[in-house]
């Protein structure tokens, strides 16, 4: 009963996620208009199904410290495959001359951070990627899903393989993770050898993201 009632609660949490992304159509002007000198870029990558909205909590605070803050407008829902989805990331990247870029993902969106590092970073633009729930072995959860966006978390994926692979960049992973996550399974699979893993006590996939003490790590990991 404890686990239908974390499940029930998290999605309660989805809808607030994704109420965000109608009364946040646009980045307020401060993501970039408000820029401290030595600041690390900041770059969002929502998960499945998500818009860049649901980093609101985070991003608005990280702004007002100073970081430029971007966030990419062209992925949509984000639906389109991993190394699709990393290319756009990359594409701002450049044309921005970014450096010392720091990636904040959620879910799917670790997928595509890991693919950046381990595929399209030739410069060492990226410092580090900070993933929350991101189910870098997988999720055998995908299994039940009839739709095909979902087909690149399942753990015998091809993508999957291709990142677990590449472990040599792990070392610029933190990987934050809630005690319990209704969509990532196993739990492990958001754990990355040679990353800095933490795992928060939260109980929820989506509920991570408006957790104190994610905020709390994340602001310490930027600074």
């Amino acid at each position: 009963m404890k686990r239908l009632a974390y499940w029930l609660i998290d999605y309660i949490y989805l809808l607030r996620g994704q109420s965000h992304s109608f009364i946040y159509r646009k980045p307020p002007g401060h993501y970039l208009g408000h820029i401290v000198e030595f600041k690390n870029p900041i770059i969002f990558i929502p998960g499945l199904l998500e818009k860049w909205s649901v980093f609101t909590k985070f991003a608005n605070k990280i702004s007002l410290i100073g970081h430029p803050v971007y966030i990419l407008s062209e992925l949509g829902y984000n639906t389109k495959d991993v190394p699709v989805a990393a290319e756009i990331v990359q594409k701002l990247i450049q044309e921005k001359d970014s450096r010392n870029v720091v990636i904040i993902a959620h879910s799917k969106g670790g997928l595509i951070g890991k693919f950046v590092l381990a595929h399209l970073d030739k410069e060492n633009r990226v410092k580090k990627l900070i993933a929350i729930a991101a189910p870098f072995a997988g999720t055998s959860l995908v299994k039940h899903i009839p739709i095909k966006h979902f087909k690149h978390m399942e753990t015998s994926a091809e993508v999957i393989a291709d990142l677990e692979s590449h472990t040599e960049v792990n070392k610029y992973i933190v990987s934050i993770y809630p005690i319990f996550d209704n969509h990532v399974w196993p739990h492990s699979s958001s754990i990355l050898k040679g990353a800095t893993n933490i795992e928060v006590p939260v109980r929820g996939h989506h509920k991570v993201l408006f957790a104190k003490e994610v905020e709390d790590e994340i602001i310490n990991l930027i600074s």
